[in-house]
């Protein structure tokens, strides 16, 4: 998938030059993969982004889209440079350390306890799930994505059950 995806970066970039088209001409051949890529990141923020707003959490819908989208778009423009420099991971590299920040700042202190730790874990997720779309996959983050929400609702109610128990 990467590969294609820099093979047609290429190859929109010479078939410009050779036939003296200009560069918005390049980029509108480029739109239609980049705009699945979105598209699908779209899908999977959305999905993990709804189950987060509905619980209340600090990172909710808009959030998590945002992450998701953001880092689908890092991404493509990270192998699209790579077309020309020939190193994808630079800039991918420095996804993961931005979204380690992001993540840092919603893990807070209350009172005796950590709060926010699982948030900060669903910022990370969903980083690595643009990162997928941004590559060009399409069924890994969407079956990634619903097994983490899965599991997200079937932990929460299996934490409920401990407490419950421990309140024996």
């Amino acid at each position: 998938m990467v590969n294609f995806f820099i093979a047609q970066c290429r190859m929109a970039w010479a078939f410009s030059h050779i036939y003296g088209m200009n560069e918005i001409y390049t980029e509108i051949a480029m739109l239609m993969p980049i705009a699945l890529k979105v598209l699908v990141a779209t899908i999977c923020g959305s999905i993990v982004g709804y189950e987060r707003e509905r619980r209340n959490k600090s990172a909710g819908l808009r959030t998590i889209i945002l992450i998701t989208v953001g880092s689908c778009l890092f991404t493509v423009a990270s192998f699209a440079a790579a077309s020309i420099t020939g190193d994808p991971t630079r800039i991918l590299s420095t996804i993961v350390t931005g979204i380690g920040f992001l993540g840092g700042g919603v893990i807070m202190r209350d009172n005796d306890k950590l709060v926010g730790i699982t948030t900060a874990a669903f910022i990370w997720f969903v980083a690595a799930v643009g990162i997928l779309c941004g590559m060009g996959m399409v069924v890994t983050p969407i079956i990634l994505t619903l097994g983490m929400v899965l599991m997200s609702v079937f932990f929460t109610k299996f934490e409920k059950i401990i407490r419950r128990d421990d309140r024996d």
